[in-house]
């Protein structure tokens, strides 16, 4: 298993699950997927997405106003 990062700092949505999607399709099952946002709204729906899209997932508000994601590939 190998763990990316990706930078959704400041942007919002639908921004940040189309540079997910990407990421996702260059990654193998198992392999994990670290993004951290400051827009709540961003938080919900990258999780709704990954949740729609097989893939398990892991939100936790780190600090004040920002928001940790841990995605696990599901499936190819």
């Amino acid at each position: 298993m190998v763990t990316y990062t990706l930078d959704i700092w400041g942007e919002m949505c639908p921004i940040p699950i189309i540079k997910t999607q990407r990421k996702l399709k260059e990654m193998a099952c198992g392999d994990r997927l670290v993004l951290e946002t400051d827009h709540s709204c961003t938080s919900r729906a990258i999780v709704l997405w990954a949740r729609e899209h097989g893939h398990e997932i892991e939100e936790s508000e780190v600090s004040n106003g920002i928001w940790r994601l841990e995605i696990t590939k599901g499936h190819n």
